[in-house]
């Protein structure tokens, strides 16, 4: 079942009838709210495939959180597009949370704020074209990935007078 919202609400009548047996659930959804830390970049879309599992009184959802992404490295500024898949493990507990946790209400979860969570604490912190991107020089603002610019290297580096301390 795929569905675009901004809202990831699975009905839970299926599960609630089968204690223990997984049902899916899936779709792709445009989540609101500022989840990145990055600054040139934008979260185009969300899509989700989980198992959702009746534990009684508590639903078991687990599975992946693909994430769309579209925007400028950190390092080189180049354009960028990207997807990201973080897996997912949470319980939901039946009517109340707990401090550190989630709950359904009656047959409806709402899966928003926890796919929300996992967002902003298991995307990278640096948005990167690739993890080796080397970025741009400091002194003539090329970009290193496409071969060395020529500027000088030989800068004192300004921790060295940290090795003549002693202690």
């Amino acid at each position: 079942m795929v569905q675009v919202s901004e809202n990831i609400v699975i009905d839970l009548t299926k599960c609630l009838a089968n204690v223990g047996e997984k049902v899916p659930f899936g779709g792709d959804f445009v989540l609101g709210g500022d989840l990145l830390s990055y600054p040139d970049a934008t979260l185009e879309k969300v899509s989700v495939s989980f198992d959702v599992t009746f534990l009684n009184p508590d639903v078991l959802v687990e599975g992946t959180v693909q994430c769309f992404l579209k925007g400028k490295c950190d390092r080189c500024q180049e354009n960028v597009e990207k997807s990201v898949t973080l897996p997912f493990r949470q319980i939901f507990c039946k009517d109340f949370a707990p401090e550190d946790g989630y709950a359904y209400m009656a047959s409806r979860l709402d899966a928003t704020k926890a796919v929300q969570d996992e967002i902003v604490l298991g995307l990278p912190t640096l948005f990167l074209c690739d993890d080796n991107c080397k970025g741009l020089c400091p002194e003539c603002g090329a970009d290193l990935n496409k071969g060395d610019c020529g500027c000088e290297k030989n800068r004192e580096n300004v921790f060295s007078v940290l090795k003549n301390l002693k202690f």
